[in-house]
């Protein structure tokens, strides 16, 4: 019992317990994840910014670049000329019309850095024509980078002569390769040698020529980082109080990094977003990295508070629990002693119970001796002692049958008898009170079988259901008790003509210490009678219910014999 009652109050406490732990951590979990999804656009939002910053740049250079190249009657001295003055500027070169690259010009003599620009652009320049089989046009004013089936341009490294250049598998001439690419006066080419991506910038002037500017990686480069932050601002700061800053890096097409700002990142930092380049870098892209135990929501702070909070629940509701299973036990100790006291004064009042009875009894057979007018007088309190006493046996046998069933230790013992002659010697018992409330009794008596039975059980539940006669029909007439016997099932019938019970209260009359009786206020009962009784009759096998009825009430005994008789 004691540790049915622990597991029970372990439950009680467990899972209210774990179902909200469960709701506690769900909910954390759901707060983390749209932290960081926050979080994530915030970071998304600041890298936007600075794609927009580098696009609003390569505008400027771009409206800097055509300045340059806006010749009306270009020639190799005014290109010698600018490709001196312009820090910008790698080399400038100059196409024809036909693709043909008139400056600077493989057949004529040429400077070092002249030179060194053919061999850079060795496998883009060959023979003194444009290979566009080897190069990428980029427009500047559209930036189209999909191809005519709608799947994204993805260039080929391939070397060439010591250049890395990016193929696309084209052929023809510039001119061809210009229409087909864009409609656009002027735009970017993008090629790789050396250490990288190079640009290239053109323009196309109304004579059908090409200038051409190829910028200086380094100076073009250094242009690019000084438009990028330096450190993360304020709002970052302000974001991620307590902790690192994001680290924000901007990778060319190959992976490597360029440059980057704020915390460096480890192999522990996990990629929050990134967002790839505008035109002319298209292939690069920028990445916000943070280290995975600074991100937001998954700090240790969040887990500890959490942490607490469970287990102070967690405190609170075992103490909670121990208090309560602490007073159940005690009350249940407390009761047990008090049903085992009862029981026990019940079991010792049996004994002199039954000397009353037997003494009464005899002063019963005496005052028979003794003349009417003098024994009428002591006849009467005789009664009353015997009757009393008999009230007070089913009392104290309701008591113990209670708490054997209690202990699971009630149990049916069937011998030979009469059921008829167990009823008519019940029915003497109770016959002086039931005439004393004017009831008269009319039996109906057909089980006159020997049959196994137990008489205890039998003459237990009838003085039940007399007894409650007594106390609660009393206003009646008659009552009314009959039996009968069908196959092995002994069925018996007490019906009286009191004020009956509501149809609501049946169900509760065979509850333990339940008493709905209309008199409650003038009967006498612990309310057991009915629960014992039906106890009793399920015990041999059968059932004790109430019958329906339009007035009084009904009660039906049904015991299952099960046993041969004697006739």
């Amino acid at each position: 019992m004691r540790s049915r009652t622990f597991i029970l109050m372990l439950l009680i406490a467990g899972i209210p317990l774990a179902l909200l732990v469960g709701a506690a951590i769900r909910l954390a979990h759901q707060e983390q994840v749209v932290v960081q999804q926050q979080f994530a656009g915030l970071m998304q939002q600041r890298l936007n910014d600075v794609n927009s910053n580098v696009e609003s740049h390569f505008q400027r250079l771009e409206a800097q670049l055509l300045d340059l190249t806006a010749l009306t009657s270009p020639d190799v001295v005014d290109l010698r000329q600018i490709g001196r003055t312009e820090p910008l500027a790698m080399q400038m070169f100059l196409l024809s019309a036909t693709g043909h690259l008139q400056y600077p010009n493989p057949a004529e003599p040429l400077n070092g850095d002249e030179e060194r620009f053919l061999l850079k652009t060795s496998g883009i320049f060959r023979d003194g024509h444009f290979n566009t089989g080897t190069t990428r046009a980029i427009d500047s004013h559209t930036t189209q980078r999909n191809t005519a089936d709608g799947t994204e341009d993805t260039p080929v490294v391939t070397q060439d002569r010591g250049s890395a250049i990016v193929n696309h598998g084209s052929s023809g001439t510039v001119k061809e390769h210009i229409e087909e690419k864009t409609t656009a006066e002027s735009g970017w080419f993008v090629w790789y040698w050396d250490r990288g991506l190079n640009l290239i910038y053109w323009n196309r002037r109304p004579s059908g020529q090409l200038v051409g500017i190829a910028l200086d990686r380094s100076r073009w480069l250094s242009d690019l980082v000084a438009t990028l932050p330096s450190a993360p601002s304020q709002s970052e700061s302000i974001l991620l109080p307590g902790t690192v800053d994001p680290c924000i890096q901007l990778l060319d097409a190959a992976a490597n990094v360029v440059y980057q700002w704020g915390a460096g990142a480890d192999t522990s930092s996990e990629l929050i977003c990134e967002v790839p380049l505008a035109a002319p870098l298209a292939s690069w892209r920028l990445k916000c990295l943070l280290p995975a135990s600074q991100l937001p929501g998954r700090s240790n702070s969040t887990t500890t508070g959490l942490l607490s909070g469970i287990g102070a629940v967690v405190i609170a509701v075992g103490l909670l629990a121990f208090v309560l299973f602490r007073d159940y036990t005690r009350d249940i100790r407390e009761a047990q002693q008090q049903v085992s006291f009862v029981n026990q004064v019940s079991h010792e009042l049996k004994t002199p119970l039954t000397n009353i009875r037997l003494y009464a009894e005899l002063l019963e057979r005496d005052l028979n001796q003794l003349q009417p007018d003098v024994s009428q007088g002591p006849r009467k309190r005789v009664d009353v002692i015997l009757s009393e006493g008999q009230r007070l046996s089913r009392l104290i046998g309701n008591v113990l049958a209670l708490a054997q069933q209690k202990r699971k230790t009630l149990q049916l013992q069937k011998s030979d008898c009469v059921p008829d002659d167990v009823i008519q010697q019940v029915l003497q018992h109770f016959e002086p009170a039931l005439q004393s409330h004017s009831i008269r009794i009319a039996t109906d008596l057909q089980a006159t079988r020997t049959l196994a039975a137990d008489t205890d059980f039998l003459e237990q539940i009838l003085g039940n259901l007399l007894s409650n006669v007594e106390k609660y029909a009393s206003t009646g007439e008659q009552l009314i008790v009959r039996s009968r016997l069908v196959d092995d099932e002994l069925c018996i019938d007490v019906i009286d003509d009191g004020p009956g019970i509501s149809v609501s209260d049946q169900a509760k009359i065979f509850e333990p210490f339940v008493r709905v009786s209309q008199k409650l206020h003038t009967t006498s009962g612990t309310g057991i009678g009915l629960s014992i009784s039906r106890q009793l009759a399920r015990l041999h096998g059968g059932d004790l219910r109430v019958v329906p009825t339009k007035s009084g009430c009904h009660f039906e005994v049904t015991l299952n014999t099960g046993g041969t008789g004697i006739s």
